[in-house]
């Protein structure tokens, strides 16, 4: 049978059969789609923003550059909403809140997509700064659900040969080098968002845990 969106039914599920790469990470994709409707179903709007900073220490944090901040978070520069970033391993590493997690996992995605379709990367056309961010849950929800999607309709829109020679063709990562495009759509699109989801979840539960005890 052809994959469906939700390969996990039983009316699906009887009858799967993985022929081809294609397949196989299709079925991985639904899996990570089904990941994320469980982890962020049930987050709510005052926990998207969430950080273990008082509001002074908090207002002393937002005038410091990404590299120096102890928390990472979505804010409105006075332009336009955005987020902390800076290159590199910083130690301590910042806390990161969930709403910069939801953009930086849907951005991420976007962006590898962007430069596996155009066969541009970042810089030659687009930059990062003309993705969009979202401070809404609603919003967030919808762009992850979008770019999920998108990686979805482009593998199945490959029969199962077609898709192996894309698979292995060469493709620019978003700062230039060129890889095979299965390792492209692993590292920025499946991988990376699998990983990130399982961020929310451990945020969520330290959320809910510090904010039941501090009643």
């Amino acid at each position: 049978m052809a994959l469906t969106i939700d390969p996990f039914e039983k009316e699906n599920y009887q009858d799967l059969h993985i022929g081809a790469t294609r397949d196989f990470l299709v079925l991985l994709l639904c899996s990570i789609q089904q990941e994320a409707r469980t982890t962020l179903d049930d987050l709510k709007e005052e926990e998207l923003h969430w950080e273990p900073l008082t509001p002074a220490a908090t207002a002393a944090d937002l005038r410091l550059p990404a590299q120096d901040k102890k928390v990472w978070r979505v804010f409105h520069d006075g332009r336009r909403w955005t987020y902390d970033y800076a290159d590199g391993n910083l130690d301590p590493p910042p806390f990161t809140t969930i709403a910069w997690i939801m953009n930086h996992i849907a951005q991420t995605a976007d962006m590898y997509l962007y430069c596996i379709n155009t066969n541009q990367p970042v810089g030659q056309e687009i930059t990062w700064d003309d993705l969009p961010v979202h401070h809404e849950l609603a919003s967030l929800r919808a762009y992850i659900d979008q770019v999920l999607d998108q990686t979805l309709a482009l593998l199945q829109s490959f029969d199962p040969a077609g898709c192996d020679r894309f698979l292995n063709q060469s493709t620019p990562a978003p700062w230039g080098e060129c890889r095979p495009t299965v390792l492209n759509l692993l590292g920025g699109v499946l991988q990376h968002a699998l990983q990130h989801l399982m961020q929310i979840s451990v945020r969520k539960e330290y959320i809910r845990f510090w904010s039941g005890n501090q009643r």
